[in-house]
């Protein structure tokens, strides 16, 4: 067979894989929130007058599916994350098989992002009840199995969760560096100790990168787009768990190893030179060589949020110009997951008196 050949048959079968798909996509596409919708909604100077702006949009009806007794600003989150959580069902229904086990690697994340906020919410004391509309179901653990966890009492809760893929997925990754019986006493004691929580969920964090980075199949050239963003993830999420861990006491190297994440690009002695920062302000020129950070930083949040939106805004930059692959599937995902936290962000600082321009200053633009 010629090369020309090679490349009309490559052509003509990523056509026949992806083409439908990406028609879909790019029909929704047309149809997101676009950054003049974020500068209205910031110039509103209300949460009412944002909601009464996106009841003109595809938004109206997800409006009612909120519990009534929420805040003003709270119906905005919900709805967003119910929105969210619905186009990635959607978006299920014409995925290739080819491109399925990509598109579940990258939406297990919200599997992570659920359980650490189950952990969180019951360190408060929080219901299942209280806890259930906060839910963005877009992972592969549903709500029943989300629902036994957040209700399991004592070493129950190391049961429900191991019963889950996800459990017996990380378990086996963890068991290398953490005797079973020390991981269940983490999830029993997580409940009652701030400490053991941030220990935890840096654990989880631990799984879900190593994960990423080694267990998904990823076709064609997407696969580099999405292993180079992973590496900067892991960087980051290495950066915030050495400093929480700092925070919570943790000091020795050894025990530093356990929650490191494999296959980021930064230099392990960086990171252990974060366990004796005291001033967050020195962070930046810490970490400048490998992970660049503009503007001011003073606490953990702002270097998180910071993280969040120079990965966000990568992501869709690398995928936002890809044409009849797996690439534009993932942009659309990815973008339609930064109009949900734009959203949350916008009501957040109408909330908290910000002024439109340092709410804008918060926002991904896609």
């Amino acid at each position: 067979m010629s090369a020309i050949s090679s490349v009309f048959e490559l052509f003509e079968s990523k056509h026949l894989v992806y083409g439908y798909a990406n028609a879909r996509v790019k029909a929704r596409k047309a149809k997101i929130l676009q950054w003049e919708n974020f500068e209205d909604f910031s110039n509103q100077g209300t949460v009412d007058g944002v909601i009464a702006m996106l009841e003109r949009t595809y938004y109206k009806d997800v409006f009612s599916q909120v519990p009534i007794e929420c805040s003003r600003p709270e119906m905005v989150e919900l709805a967003a994350g119910i929105h969210y959580a619905e186009v990635v069902g959607k978006v299920w229904e014409f995925v290739p098989a080819k491109a399925r086990p990509a598109i579940a690697g990258v939406m297990r994340k919200w599997d992570f992002v659920n359980l650490k906020m189950i952990l969180a919410s019951r360190r408060t004391g929080k219901k299942w009840e209280e806890i259930k509309p906060y839910i963005i179901p877009a992972g592969t653990i549903g709500p029943r199995q989300l629902e036994s966890i957040a209700r399991a009492e004592g070493e129950k809760i190391y049961v429900e969760v191991r019963r889950t893929d996800l459990g017996r997925e990380m378990f086996g990754q963890t068991s290398a560096v953490i005797k079973g019986t020390e991981l269940e006493q983490m999830f029993i004691q997580s409940v009652r100790s701030s400490q053991m929580l941030n220990q935890l969920q840096v654990l989880l964090d631990t799984a879900y990168y190593n994960y990423l980075s080694t267990g998904m199949d990823i076709p064609d050239r997407d696969a580099q787009i999405l292993q180079n963003i992973v590496k900067k993830e892991i960087d980051a999420r290495n950066i915030i768990n050495v400093l929480r861990l700092a925070k919570a006491g943790v000091k020795n190297e050894e025990t530093l190893k356990k929650y490191v994440i494999r296959g980021g690009a930064m230099r392990q002695a960086v990171l252990k030179s974060l366990l004796g920062v005291e001033d967050m302000g020195a962070v930046p020129q810490i970490i400048s060589h490998t992970f660049p950070i503009k503007g001011e930083i003073k606490t953990l949040v702002d270097l998180e949020m910071a993280f969040k939106q120079e990965i966000a805004r990568e992501k869709i930059k690398r995928f936002y110009t890809s044409t009849v692959s797996l690439g534009t599937i993932l942009s659309f995902l990815f973008i339609k997951e930064e109009e949900m936290n734009n959203l949350r962000r916008v009501v957040r600082g109408i909330d908290y008196k910000f002024s439109p321009e340092e709410i804008r200053a918060t926002l991904v633009v896609y």
